[in-house]
């Protein structure tokens, strides 16, 4: 009986000795309709809103210091992506083709800041954000 409780402590201290993931997720404005990006250690995941469209996209990929290289669907096809991230995540850019057109690469022609609280579109760097 003493061997089965010491065993049920060691467990409960090594459990308690693993470190806690940290988990961030952000919601950034962009040219075309709000971006959420969910950051679990190196794996990103998110959705992105096509505002003009009406419609709906998915990213995921792995991050690399500030780079994230991964993948995005949405209804106009899907392909390869390549988000770059400012030192404080406050802003971002993105390169990204198509799997219909791989030798074709979109460059710098997404761009992202986080959402400031209460606004629904801003302007900075010339780049007009929407955050609908």
């Amino acid at each position: 009986m003493k061997s089965v409780l010491y065993a049920l402590v060691g467990m409960t201290f090594a459990l308690n000795s693993i470190p806690e993931k940290t988990v961030i997720e952000r919601n950034y404005c962009t040219e075309i309709g709000v971006f959420n990006l969910t950051f679990d250690d190196n794996e990103v995941a998110g959705s992105y809103s096509l505002t003009p469209k009406g419609t709906l996209g998915a990213v995921w990929g792995k991050l690399d210091g500030r780079k994230m290289t991964g993948r995005w669907i949405d209804p106009d096809g899907e392909g390869d992506i390549i988000i770059s991230f400012n030192e404080d995540w406050s802003f971002f850019t993105t390169d990204y083709r198509g799997d219909d057109e791989p030798e074709k690469w979109y460059r710098d022609s997404w761009h992202g800041a986080l959402k400031p609280q209460g606004k629904e579109s801003f302007e900075s760097n010339s780049i007009n954000f929407n955050c609908n």
